[in-house]
């Protein structure tokens, strides 16, 4: 499962990255990490890009990074 598609306000953990280590580098930059929890906060109306909350970080994706994002609802 990725990122992109949990519902607003749903909570996961990251388990994975499925892209190159350049793009991997820019998202742990971000605070993205394996084992990290993220919550989905919102999505714009066009989808094309997502709000998420790392902690007492916001950070606004586009659809095509959270597609990369590996997540699990399992904690």
């Amino acid at each position: 499962m990725t990122l992109d598609v949990l519902k607003d306000n749903e909570e996961a953990i990251i388990v994975g990255f499925n892209t190159d280590k350049q793009l991997q580098a820019r998202l742990f930059s971000f605070g993205f990490a394996k084992n990290k929890k993220v919550k989905k906060i919102r999505s714009s109306m066009a989808n094309s890009t997502i709000m998420v909350e790392l902690d007492t970080t916001c950070v606004i994706l586009r659809s095509s990074e959270a597609k990369i994002i590996q997540i699990s609802k399992e904690f």
